[in-house]
């Protein structure tokens, strides 16, 4: 969404926040209860005000349990973070119960691990891993059948079997994960400052601690995939004055500590409300925000501040309407019909294939030729140009910021691209740095409307894998570089990414040399971890067509676009192959 921030007056540093954070909401409200049916576990039903309706509640060591039964109760005591932890400390020694850290990360397993003794007093136990939290409540997703091995160590303490040795953070079944933390959206900004990216996280559903957790996580700053990407209106060494957000009547009072807010100028203190406004802004139970220091008010501006236009949340967004080709010509499509674009050239010889047109542009295009081999930019009344030529080029991929990306596949070895469709720009060509991609290749090349974020395709070895990594720009906006990657879990035969509504929309191509086609899923996959099938498989799957903030994706098949009716794909009367929203 736009949010318009108005000018600061009297009560300036109280914010309304109705409407904000939409995007953040919607997760959090749709984590429904899933309560374990078995092991030390119980449920309390407190008023949390922040939209969780559970709280599940640890279970004391039974006395006279042997090691086995000691070690199995405890990893499931982790789901009690009442009083730090205070019910699973009890099955540790003094000793141990101080130096264990739960917070530090979070396994999250998918079947009963298994305990095996490994002497008298050592334990290991197998955990088949479904994703693991860190302590920044970053979820990250592990390929099928990954495992981990942790060791215990236990002794008798006054009579009873305890642990003496655990390893550091707490394991979670998948079921208890669902209860025990909700996941939440802070935003960042892009180098422009004119989206907020969104960066997901997971925290723990403890009453009255999320507001002062999501603060205190805005304040350590984005993810590391994000971080060489994205700025923060807080600088580095802002700190809350308490570990603690109060909510009052709807009303969260952030209060920091003297130093980097209170010598903000106006300005920067104005960006500062409004990140802490889409970071608070998903919580049910706070409407509004009220910003001090040292339990002070900030000092009104001399004069009013010009409206903040950044975009985020619900409205990002690219327009409806699509590229296409019919033949050898360029075609726009809305809804079910299309036509022809008038006043282009004659692409014929290029045999025009994988077009792009720009969102905030949209008399700028770009195709392939027909060989993956070159890349043009396509103009009304002009002829072709050529702005590059290499192997295996990706679909053409255009930015808010005038570039047009694609990858080059050379002798197997992805170079990463981007040719300028603006020609006002003083740069008009650059080489994008990614020494992570060293003897890889990319199938797939995408960047986000914030022009922040690339979702890729890579493949290495045989092996194709998701990822989406920060785009690193100069200040004059030049992409330069990507940062380290993170890794999303998806379809094992993926192909192709798109971004879409709220997710990653892949897919994998069916095989041209197979004897009959094969049916191909398209999935979603969310940065909060999970995935999701799109409707049912589709017979020769070819393309996708799916963008941000647009809920209707079209896939085409033998030749026919489709749309999901209900719970099926119905053919279009469209003529239109190869369709692309913008960006």
């Amino acid at each position: 969404m736009s949010c318009r921030t108005t000018s600061r007056r009297r009560g300036a540093a109280r914010r309304s926040l109705l409407g904000v954070g939409t995007a953040a909401a919607l997760f959090v409200s749709g984590c429904a209860p899933m309560i374990p049916t078995d092991g030390p576990v119980g449920t309390s039903d407190p008023d949390t005000g922040d939209g969780s309706s559970y709280l599940l509640e640890a279970q004391g060591p039974v006395p006279g349990s042997d090691p086995g039964q000691l070690i199995d109760d405890f990893l499931q005591a982790g789901v009690g973070p009442q009083d730090d932890y205070a019910v699973a400390r009890e099955y540790l020694t003094p000793a141990a119960a101080r130096d264990w850290s739960p917070g530090e990360r979070t396994v999250v397993y998918s079947s009963t691990p298994e305990i095996l003794p490994e002497g008298e007093e050592s334990y290991s136990v197998q955990f088949p891993v479904e994703s693991v939290i860190d302590a920044d409540g970053i979820r990250t997703m592990v390929p099928p059948n990954t495992s981990e091995a942790v060791d215990f160590t236990v002794e008798q303490y006054e009579g009873e079997w305890r642990i003496s040795d655990a390893p550091e953070g707490k394991f979670l079944a998948v079921p208890e994960f669902q209860q025990v933390y909700q996941p939440h959206t802070l935003y960042f900004y892009n180098s422009a400052q004119n989206y907020a990216v969104p960066d997901e996280r997971w925290f723990v559903n403890m009453p009255g601690r999320m507001p002062a957790a999501i603060v205190e996580a805005l304040l350590d700053g984005p993810a590391p995939y994000l971080e060489p990407a994205v700025t923060s209106a807080f600088p580095d060494g802002t700190e809350l004055q308490l570990s603690s957000v109060p909510v009052e009547g709807r009303t969260a009072v952030v209060d920091f500590a003297s130093g980097p807010v209170s010598s903000a100028s106006p300005e920067e203190q104005q960006l500062m409300e409004h990140q802490l406004s889409l970071a608070l802004g998903g919580l049910n139970s706070v409407n509004d925000i009220q910003i001090t220091v040292d339990q002070r008010e900030l000092e009104e501006p001399d004069e009013e501040l010009d409206d903040l236009e950044i975009t985020a949340g619900d409205d990002v967004e690219v327009r409806d309407t699509l590229i296409g080709l019919r033949g050898d010509e360029l075609i726009r499509a809305q809804g079910t019909s299309d036509m022809t674009l008038p006043d282009l050239p004659d692409l014929s010889d290029i045999e025009p294939r994988e077009p792009a047109v720009a969102n905030t542009d949209p008399d700028s295009m770009a195709v392939l030729d027909g060989d993956a081999e070159e890349l043009y930019h396509i103009r009304p009344g002009r002829e072709p140009d050529q702005v590059l030529s290499g192997e295996e080029l990706t679909r053409p991929s255009m930015d808010n910021y005038g570039w047009t990306w694609t990858a080059d596949n050379a002798e197997d070895e992805a170079t990463i691209h981007a040719e300028a469709y603006d020609e006002s720009l003083e740069t008009l060509s650059a080489e994008i740095s990614a020494d992570w991609l060293e003897g890889r290749s990319i199938r797939s090349l995408r960047i986000a409307q914030d022009g922040a974020r690339a979702a890729m395709v890579v493949e290495d070895g045989g092996e194709r894998t998701l990822y989406v990594a920060g785009v690193i720009r100069d200040s004059a906006g030049t992409p330069q570089g990507l940062g380290q990657p993170m890794r999303m879990e998806s379809i094992p035969e993926i192909d192709e990414v798109r971004w879409g509504d709220g997710a990653l929309v892949v897919w994998g191509n069916y095989d041209e040399d197979a004897e009959e086609p094969t049916a191909m899923q398209i999935e979603l996959v969310r940065f909060s971890g999970t995935r999701e099938e799109l409707h049912g498989p589709i017979l020769g799957l070819e393309n996708v067509a799916a963008g941000e903030g647009q809920s209707q994706v079209w896939a085409e098949a033998q030749d026919a676009q489709q749309l999901p009716i209900g719970d099926q794909w119905q053919i279009q009367a469209l003529e239109s192959t190869d369709m692309a929203y913008p960006g």
